[in-house]
């Protein structure tokens, strides 16, 4: 009878020790696929938010250079069909604002690399 009681004591001790390592096993690789998850999420989210940045700075730049064939256009014409003293007169007129003929005219121009400076 000791025997026996040895015995499902025994058997009683490994399935709580069982069920024990089998709940702690399940519970450490859960625990690895939801950081899995959550690392690739945030891995997606890098990519987006570089993609969104390269895509701006795409845009700025083709801005930037519709800016530059605007104000080069501009300058072609006025040096076309102005007069020396009508661009003099148009500059004085225009003296307290910062996008000016000035830029159209050679002499005192930005460089034309230069993106305007539209305030004022």
């Amino acid at each position: 009878m000791e025997t026996l009681l040895t015995v499902v004591v025994s058997l009683l001790v490994g399935v709580v020790i069982g069920f024990l390592a089998s709940s702690w096993h399940h519970r450490k690789n859960n625990g690895g696929v939801q950081a899995k998850a959550a690392e690739e999420k945030l891995q997606d989210y890098r990519q987006e938010v570089e993609q969104h940045f390269a895509k701006t700075a795409d845009l700025i730049d083709h801005l930037t250079d519709s800016y530059k064939d605007v104000f080069s256009h501009l300058s072609e014409s006025a040096e076309h069909l102005l007069t020396e003293e009508q661009i003099k007169n148009q500059l004085l007129n225009r003296k307290a604002r910062e996008v000016t003929l000035k830029y159209l005219k050679g002499d005192e121009a930005k460089d034309p690399s230069d993106p305007p400076n539209l305030t004022g």
